[in-house]
């Protein structure tokens, strides 16, 4: 829902101002079925159960429609004071209309859709999940005889609902903040002679209040050994195949702990910001020639590690979220954009107009530096279930032969941390190898009679055929370390023949 305040307009001969108001308040969607819980780990600390008798079994700290501050059938409260303003303004410097300098600022939300924020819930119990026994010491007789609370059936919610041992759960607060960006912008515009338009900008980003994964259960590492995790003995007490029991919540709580697995929760706090430098130059249609070009200087960075809903994305460490601060996905430091279009003039002799006239030949060329890499260890070394974890870094240069495809990056400038601890090497710090195009298309229209023509083209992309080189394996443990298995397409002709009637 949006409402708008009037858009109000100022002008005088040189200067025009506009200004106006966006109230955004957020209706979160209810969930019709009631298929929609809460974990409060305060609770669960204390061991406080739901109220409501269809999850009479559901562990500490698990509250469902119904229950004291639960939003009705919604995971989220109503949010009222999402207000969005934008001013702008355009001053005509020097009154003749050739110099222009234009600012704006504006603010906007934007809201993740409602079927994102159950997923993962509606995978949880008591509504999903499956009990799966190996090797039952009383075999089949009596297979549930050891199973934690006997025998789980019948699972429905008439008998309190089946809360399985170590299953998946997502979580989102009720208080979690919509996503909003800030924006603004500075130009300064100006024409040169009658065809020329050169144009400098600065552009400004702020997001807040991103949608991270981060996992709230993780697995904590505990040295040496032996020792009793959920009544077995395990020496050494941290390895891979115990990371179930050693969570968290069950090393908290054992006995609610222990219905818990992964909980995927929705971070609220994720940020990013872009600065950008933008030069242009335009030459409009003049002589049958147009011109144009762009380049962009600019940054962007945030702490958007790319998670989701599955087990164990988001965060590297869950406690600390700058610690995958790092440029974005889509940042690339410089890009370069040219293009021109010619048409051949109408010729007067009658032959020469039917051959060469109303061609048009265009070209783009595209140059940018390369996005940046995240070298990952390929294992959990921390142990603690997070996928993604980053190695140290021991050389101060990352680099091989960058002018390689087989060595773009030095194995040897990292190392697996120690166990127990997330590597420092930064998420998305080192550049990846830069990248052009060149790609070309002539053409021409035919007119066959009054309402029928014939037109035909021919495109070129990667006009050059040069090898441009995708980014690097950047995966530690991987035998291609480093190396460039993959490129983009190599020169591709097309050719098109269309008639118009």
């Amino acid at each position: 829902m949006g409402l708008y305040g009037p858009d109000t307009w100022k002008a005088t001969s040189r200067l025009t101002l506009n200004y106006g108001l966006r109230w955004e308040p957020f209706f979160p969607q209810q969930i019709a079925n009631g298929r929609i819980y809460h974990i409060d780990y305060d609770a669960f600390a204390k061991g406080v159960h739901t109220t409501q008798p269809d999850y009479k079994n559901a562990p500490a700290g698990l509250f469902y429609p119904g229950d004291p501050g639960f939003p009705g059938k919604a995971g989220e409260n109503v949010q009222w004071g999402n207000l969005a303003p934008r001013l702008g303004f355009g001053w005509d410097v020097t009154g003749d209309g050739r110099t222009a300098v234009r600012v704006a600022y504006g603010r906007a939300f934007d809201f993740v859709p409602g079927n994102s924020i159950i997923i993962g819930m509606t995978l949880a119990p008591p509504w999903a999940g499956r009990v799966t026994l190996n090797n039952p010491a009383t075999g089949f007789d009596d297979p549930y005889a050891s199973y934690p609370g006997g025998n789980p059936f019948p699972a429905g919610l008439s008998q309190g609902g089946l809360y399985v041992p170590y299953a998946f759960f997502g979580n989102l607060n009720y208080d979690a903040k919509s996503t909003n960006v800030h924006q603004w912008n500075l130009s300064v515009e100006r024409q040169i002679g009658s065809d020329w338009l050169v144009t400098a900008a600065y552009l400004g980003t702020h997001t807040l209040h991103m949608w991270i994964s981060k996992e709230d259960n993780p697995g904590v590492y505990i040295p040496g050994g032996p020792c009793i995790l959920s009544g077995v003995t395990y020496n050494p007490c941290t390895a891979t195949t115990n990371l179930d029991q050693r969570r968290r919540l069950i090393l908290a709580r054992p006995t609610d702990g222990l219905y818990f697995s992964s909980i995927s929760a929705t971070d609220d706090g994720g940020i990013a910001s872009y600065n950008a430098l933008q030069l242009s130059l335009r030459r409009r249609v003049s002589r049958g020639v147009t011109v144009s070009g762009n380049y962009t200087w600019s940054h962007c960075i945030g702490d958007t590690p790319g998670g989701s809903v599955n087990p164990g994305t988001g965060y590297t460490d869950p406690n600390n979220r700058r610690a995958d601060t790092g440029n974005c996905a889509a940042d690339r430091r410089h890009l370069l954009n040219l293009s021109a279009v010619t048409e051949t003039p109408q010729f007067s002799q009658r032959t020469l107009r039917a051959l060469a006239s109303g061609w048009k030949l265009s070209g783009i060329f595209r140059k940018s530096s390369g996005s940046y890499l995240t070298v990952t260890s390929g294992r959990d070394q921390a142990f603690t279930g997070i996928n993604n974890q980053r190695p140290d870094q021991v050389l101060s240069n990352p680099y091989g032969d960058r002018s390689s495809i087989t060595n773009y990056l030095n194995a040897a400038a990292f190392t697996v941390p120690a166990a127990g601890k997330n590597g420092f090497v930064g998420r998305a710090n080192i550049e990846g190898p830069g990248t052009f195009q060149f790609d070309a298309a002539l053409s021409r229209i035919f007119q066959v009679r009054e309402r029928q023509r014939l037109e035909i083209r021919a495109e070129a992309f990667n006009v050059t055929n040069s090898l441009r080189r995708d980014n690097p394996a950047t995966n530690l443990i991987q035998s291609t370390f480093g190396q460039t298995t993959t490129a983009a397409d190599p020169r591709i002709l097309q050719f098109a023949l269309k008639y118009v009637f």
